[in-house]
């Protein structure tokens, strides 16, 4: 047994996990019964502590599916705890009696198993998982569906493996059909490989997968770079008359940071004098795309494999022997060109309108989408930001913070220069703000084995031929969306709301007049795709899918056209990451089936499991400070600021309702001991109307 097993072990025996104990409780259908422990005492910062450690959400079965205002899981089970147990006769002792048996295991013993414990507004279900863990015999009701359809996977016992089966199944079916919509090239003229199954040829570099019939998608597999994340900027329609540029609104031309770690060795030329840096591996996020050093950066060239070291001053190359490496921090960000920002014409050459909008027709989107790939250019900078930066290619100078937004919530035209409210310009079109992408991230597996800084991924700009692959799926979309994906994707409209229509400026002014309109085509059909799949491949049974859909809740927060780059952890924000609809100018589209990244299908998949595994196996964490005052020499072997131990109390399921809690037609007085809720105060009432976002397409099936 390893030390941090040994560990585990003995701050489990230090806090009682597992121990079967039980607790003393009252009858309550006594008026005259004796006081329990949270009537009279409660061992506030003890469980404090615990849940600032613990965090919202913070055990996977609470991360399984989105719900709002989650509380922390150790003040539900020491409620719990605290409202069944008789209190002592020294009330005193009453705090401490339920804090010694916290991490107790309630089941074995069964003191707590016939009492009936109700959560009426159950809402993500904290109540009834923890209730459920301690033996107790758990009701919940919420009014919201989606809020039962969350509580009702959460106390799911089904067989992990069949739903392992089941994700097998779908990847199988959807992956042929969307991959040749995010595959890619990668730097330096990588490509990836094309292999026809039956046969197993491997097919010629001028191969076109986006002519590969539907049906025959099946019997090709793709190996090579991929698109993680495709990203998109909002253009607004210029009002002037005689004007009508579309312009991107970006508040800063900078789309990504990054501060990557290389090797390096120390060099002086021999043959100039010129001091300087031997990095192993190129440090760059978009290896294709011009670079610009920025003032002040130590001279530095990159280790050629074939010539050596060679001096980035006068260019000398020799073969030495480098010795031990360094390791240093390369500061990169990369910028959208300003040619871009000025953006383009409402329509084409020959007098047709550009589309781009959620309401255009595919015709009119793909002739904008090449228009604007035609004029990308990205350039990446090296060190801290400065004031100006030079285009090498090109010699354009520029600033690399002004972007077209002069002020909150206006932008300034690329054509004209007037500054416009983007709500108005956009209202007055009566559709979505017309979309145009920019750049997309890929990952590389072939980079990621060689070691490269960035770990296999990559920036490049979003060029024609990503506007081609993206066009190819709209048409898709746009063929199949009423022939067999019909009854598979929401086409109702928003229904009247405060987060919808009193919110933000009320988003179907925005143009988000249907759900649908919140996704972009490529999105539609891959969603379509999956929910599909999830209920007409094989014969599993409907638990089985139930818990796959939980996924697809999941993965619908994370695929839409509301979620946006976060620069700081370098990775998809979802939408809802706020509680509103707020509308987005610069969004980013995730792909479906990437080997890594944050967000993409399988992500969500791993959620799910990881919750299953949980309800079958509980841990609760234990804080340093109660180790602390238990054994003082334990406490300092433990590195962070808690420990896990597994009180062995596995989920044991509980009954959940969907409907008013005025009408619990459901319950009758005998059936309830305890009402253990967190009652919903007028805030809380816009979750409702955040939940539709889901509710639309779970309830298609």
């Amino acid at each position: 047994m390893g030390t941090k097993e040994v560990l585990a072990q003995s701050v489990a025996k230090a806090v009682g996990t597992g121990k079967p104990v039980s607790m003393e409780t009252v009858d309550f259908s006594d008026p005259n019964r004796p006081k329990t422990c949270l009537e009279v005492d409660f061992p506030i910062l003890a469980v404090n502590q615990v849940a600032i450690i613990e965090g919202n959400a913070g055990k996977p079965i609470y991360q399984m599916s989105k719900w709002w205002a989650r509380r922390r899981s150790s003040v539900f089970r020491s409620m719990l705890i605290a409202a069944a147990t008789k209190a002592p006769a020294d009330t005193s002792h009453a705090a401490r009696l339920v804090w010694d048996n916290y991490y107790a295991n309630h089941q074995k013993k069964g003191a707590f198993k016939h009492l009936k414990v109700a959560d009426i507004f159950m809402g993500g279900g904290t109540t009834l998982v923890e209730g459920s863990r301690l033996g107790m015999q758990m009701k919940g009701n919420d009014l919201n569906p989606v809020a039962w359809f969350v509580v009702k996977q959460e106390l799911a016992n089904v067989d992990l493996d069949e739903v392992r089966r089941l994700l097998a199944d779908i990847e199988a079916v959807v992956k042929p059909q969307i991959t040749p919509y995010y595959y890619c090239d990668g730097p330096n003229g990588e490509r990836g490989t094309w292999t026809h199954l039956p046969t197993q040829k491997v097919m010629p570099a001028d191969f076109e997968p986006l002519s590969i019939p539907r049906e025959q998608r099946k019997d090709y597999w793709y190996e090579g770079p991929e698109i993680i994340y495709t990203f998109w900027a909002k253009h607004g329609p210029c009002q002037v008359t005689g004007c009508g540029q579309r312009t991107p609104i970006m508040t800063s031309p900078v789309m990504a940071i990054k501060t990557l770690s290389v090797k390096y060795w120390e060099r002086h030329c021999s043959q100039c004098g010129e001091h300087f840096h031997v990095e192993e591996e190129a440090a760059r996020m978009a290896p294709d795309v011009p670079l610009y050093v920025a003032p002040g950066e130590h001279s530095y060239s990159v280790l050629d494999r074939k010539r050596g070291v060679v001096c980035p001053n006068c260019g000398f190359a020799a073969l030495v022997n480098l010795g031990k490496a360094k390791s240093k921090k390369v500061q990169l960000s990369l910028l959208v060109h300003p040619q871009w920002l000025v953006g383009g014409p409402k329509q084409s050459a020959i007098g047709q309108p550009y589309g781009g909008s959620a309401q255009d027709d595919a015709s009119s989107t793909a002739s904008w989408d090449q228009a604007r790939a035609q004029e990308i250019r990205l350039l990446e900078v090296r060190g801290a930001l400065p004031e100006s930066v030079t285009d090498p290619e090109t010699g354009k100078t520029f600033n690399p913070e002004l972007g077209t937004v002069p002020k909150k919530s206006h932008y300034a035209c690329g054509r004209c220069g007037t500054v416009q409210d983007v709500l108005t310009t956009i209202k007055a079109t009566g559709k979505t703000g017309p979309m145009a992408a920019y750049a997309v991230q890929c990952y590389s597996p072939k980079r990621d084995a060689a070691g490269q800084p960035y770990g296999g991924r990559f920036f490049s700009a979003f060029g024609e031929i990503h506007a081609r692959q993206y066009d190819a799926a709209l048409q898709e979309w746009e063929q199949r969306k009423e022939n067999d994906l019909k009854g598979y994707w929401p086409t109702s409209e928003l229904p009247f709301g405060f987060m919808t229509h009193m919110n933000n400026g009320g988003i179907p002014n925005h143009g988000y007049t249907h759900w649908w309109t919140m996704f972009n085509p490529r999105q539609l059909l891959g969603h379509a795709l999956l929910l599909k799949a999830i209920y007409e491949v094989g014969g599993y049974d409907s638990s089985v899918r139930d818990y796959v859909l939980g996924a697809f809740q999941n993965y619908l927060r994370n695929q839409n056209m509301f979620s946006f780059w976060h620069m700081t952890y370098d990775k998809l924000a979802p939408a809802m990451s706020n509680s509103n609809f707020h509308p987005k100018s610069n969004v980013v589209e995730v792909g479906v089936f990437p080997p890594m990244g944050y967000g993409p299908w399988s992500s969500t998949l791993e959620v799910i499991l990881r919750g299953g595994e949980w309800s079958k196996s509980p841990w609760e964490a234990v804080s340093v400070e109660n180790i602390r005052r238990r054994d003082p020499l334990l406490a300092e072997e433990i590195s962070g600021k808690s420990e896990k131990v597994y009180p062995g109390d596995a989920i044991s399921g509980a009954d959940v309702f969907c409907g008013s809690s005025t009408d619990l037609v459901q319950l009758t007085d005998s059936d309830v001991d305890l009402v253990i809720t967190d009652p919903p105060f007028g805030g809380l009432l816009h979750y409702s109307e955040l939940a539709d976002f889901f509710h639309v397409w779970l309830r298609l099936v």
